[in-house]
């Protein structure tokens, strides 16, 4: 039984990727749209075909012409529930990392056509349930997810649900999308001994660090992330274009986690132990540096040194 179920399952995946294949951004179009009655629905037409049978039975044209304008009812009803779905369009926006057995963020876009509005959007996306969403004043809004995490890597969660029952709640319309997301997942913290060797003291000036303030070391481009602190006002005056001033100092010491310093036989436990101590020098803006079987990150300190540090960690594939 379970081996139909996954055959019957890959062929489905197998459809949908023919049929909405993974983009960054899908606009919903009748090849992209299912519908089908809800159970409310399905107990309308019940209903409605009960009161047909009565009406033919007793040859009531009343019956009749009433189970007739339920029927026509279900039909509008069809229709407005297609119209409400289609012409949105579903972007990918930003995604934020996570550590492993934590929930990371997934941001998506909703879009509305230019004709009309869209009612009551749900979202539904392994196990998280979304709020209903009305684009009627906005043009776009952000849907934000967060997703639980089981195993270090890039994460892709694959297709989603986007689905809606109005107006009346007879037909369900949905969508399965696959925007080609991932996030990045650090492996879990993991407390452990660090070998003492791993730590070389140094005489001071023997390591250069680009984000000290001793010396003035030049400019460069400025980024939305730096302070107006650091901003060449002088140099954006003559040239209309905004620079940053970089610095650089020296360190004492510097720290290196080395991969055969753990001690823990286990892959992904050393990677926890290695995650643990990035997080702790990165507290104590020691310098440190990271070497791995065949990657190795220079001594540094500062939130982008220790980004890369995690992202080395969990992208790193065990040979």
């Amino acid at each position: 039984m379970e081996s139909v179920r996954k055959l019957v399952r890959g062929q489905w995946d197998a459809w949908l990727d023919r049929r909405i294949p993974a983009r960054s951004r899908v606009t919903l179009t009748q090849k992209r749209i299912f519908i089908l009655p809800t159970w409310m629905g399905m107990g309308y037409l019940l209903t409605t075909f009960l009161l047909f049978v009565a009406g033919v039975n007793y040859d009531n044209s009343m019956i009749l012409n009433f189970s007739f304008f339920l029927g026509s009812l279900f039909v509008v009803s069809i229709l407005q529930t297609f119209s409400n779905v289609s012409g949105m369009v579903i972007s990918a926006g930003h995604t934020e990392p996570a550590f492993c057995g934590s929930e990371a963020k997934f941001v998506i876009h909703l879009e509305k056509s230019r004709k009309k509005e869209h009612h009551s959007i749900f979202c539904s996306w392994c196990g998280y349930q979304s709020k209903a969403y009305n684009l009627i004043q906005e043009q776009q809004v952000a849907l934000v997810t967060l997703l639980p995490t089981q195993q270090r890597g890039r994460y892709r969660p694959g297709r989603f649900k986007l689905h809606s029952i109005y107006p009346f709640g007879l037909c369900q319309a949905w969508t399965w999308v696959d925007l080609d997301m991932f996030a990045l997942v650090y492996p879990r913290p993991i407390e452990c001994e660090l070998n003492t060797t791993s730590r070389s003291d140094g005489e001071e000036g023997s390591h250069v660090v680009m984000e000290g303030q001793d010396d003035f070391a030049g400019l460069r481009a400025f980024n939305p992330s730096d302070s107006l602190k650091t901003v060449d006002w002088k140099a954006f005056a003559r040239r209309n274009v905004l620079y940053t001033k970089q610095f650089q100092g020296y360190q004492a010491k510097s720290a290196w986690l080395r991969w055969n310093e753990i001690a823990v036989g286990d892959v992904e436990r050393r990677l926890s132990g290695l995650c643990y101590w990035v997080l702790q020098f990165s507290k104590t803006n020691e310098p440190y540096g990271l070497e791995l079987p065949g990657v190795t990150i220079n001594p540094g300190v500062g939130k982008q040194h220790e980004e890369n540090c995690l992202t080395a960690l969990a992208e790193y594939r065990h040979g």
